[in-house]
C-alpha cells in the first residue's frame, strides 16, 4: 500500500513540476511576441499609416484588405477594405530603419480614427529585421537622397529653359564617399514630357581639330525621384546619387535631358568649380 501511495505522490510532484515548466516556457515564448496592433477598416474610407521611415515591404493576410503606399510618399501606407464584412485578417509592414509592424485587421463600418501615426501607437518597433548588404546600402542611399529632395536650392545659376522647360541644378551634397545631385525639372506646358535619357558624362571643354572628343559617362548608384514623365503644368525633384569625383581641368561635366519622341531637350554644363561647392550632408 506505501509502495503505491509513494508512486501517486511521486506522480503528482512530476505533474505539477511539469505544469509550472511548460508555465514558464509559455510565459517566455509569449513576452519573444509580437501582439498586433488592432486596425478597425471600412469600404468607403482610407486609413492612411504613417510610419516613421520609408516603408520597404508590405505583406495583407488576405485579399479582402487594398493596401498601397501613397503617390510619390515612401512611408504612408493607404488601406481599405476590398469587401464589407470581410474576416480578420493580418497586415505586416517592414521599414527602412529594419522594425517589423503587426496589424490585426478588422470591419469597421465607422473607423474611429482615418489617420494613424504608427511612431505614436503601442507597437514594437525595435530594429529586428536584418536587410541584405545591398539592400542596406540602398536603404541608406534612399533615406539621404530623400532628405536631400526637401532642402532649399543654394547653387541655382547651372540651369537651362527653352520650349517652356527647365531644368535646375540646386545644389550637390557629400556623405563618405557619394555626391547627391539635387535637380529640379519643371514643365510650363500642357504636353507631358515623357523623358527618353538623363545622361551625365565628362568632356573636354574644347576640342582639337586633330583630335577625337572624348567622353566619360558617369553612372549613378541610386537615383530618387520621377525619371519616367514631367507632368504638364509641374515641376519635381530629382536626387543622384553619384560615386565621388572630382573635374580635371579643361574637362567639364555635362547633364542632357532628352524627351522621348521629342525635341525639347536641356542640357547643363557643370565646372569643378561647382563640384568643390558641395555640401556636407
Amino acid at each position: 500500500m506505501k509502495t503505491i501511495i509513494n508512486i501517486l505522490l511521486a506522480f503528482i510532484c512530476f505533474s505539477i513540476q511539469t505544469t509550472l515548466s511548460f508555465g514558464q516556457d509559455s510565459r517566455t515564448r509569449i513576452t519573444g511576441m509580437i501582439e498586433p496592433y488592432n486596425v478597425g477598416i471600412s469600404y468607403d474610407k482610407t486609413i492612411n499609416l504613417i510610419f516613421p521611415y520609408s516603408i520597404k515591404s508590405v505583406d495583407r493576410g488576405s485579399a479582402d484588405i487594398l493596401v498601397q503606399k501613397a503617390a510619390g510618399i515612401e512611408n504612408v501606407l493607404q488601406v481599405k477594405a476590398a469587401v464589407q464584412e470581410f474576416q480578420q485578417t493580418n497586415l505586416t509592414v517592414i521599414t527602412a530603419e529594419g522594425a517589423l509592424y503587426s496589424f490585426s485587421m478588422r470591419y469597421q463600418e465607422n473607423p474611429a480614427f482615418l489617420n494613424l501615426k504608427v511612431a505614436d501607437l503601442a507597437i514594437p518597433s525595435a530594429p529586428i529585421v536584418q536587410f541584405s548588404p545591398e539592400m542596406e546600402y540602398e536603404s541608406q542611399l534612399k533615406e539621404i537622397a530623400q532628405r536631400i529632395s526637401t532642402k532649399q536650392p543654394f547653387l541655382g545659376k547651372e540651369a537651362d529653359k527653352k520650349n517652356d522647360m527647365k531644368i535646375t541644378l540646386d545644389g550637390i551634397y557629400i556623405k563618405e564617399d557619394q555626391l547627391y545631385f539635387q535637380f529640379t525639372l519643371e514643365n510650363n506646358s500642357l504636353i507631358n514630357y515623357d523623358i527618353d535619357q538623363f545622361r551625365l558624362y565628362i568632356r573636354d571643354a574644347k576640342k582639337s581639330k586633330r583630335t577625337a572628343s572624348q567622353e566619360v559617362e558617369i553612372l549613378p548608384t541610386y537615383s530618387y525621384g520621377n525619371l519616367k514623365r514631367i507632368e504638364g503644368n509641374s515641376k519635381q525633384t530629382i536626387v543622384l546619387a553619384i560615386k565621388k569625383f572630382t573635374i580635371p581641368d579643361k574637362k567639364y561635366l555635362k547633364i542632357e535631358l532628352q524627351e522621348q519622341n521629342g525635341g525639347r531637350g536641356l542640357e547643363l554644363e557643370v565646372r569643378n568649380k561647382t563640384i568643390l561647392k558641395a555640401r556636407k550632408i
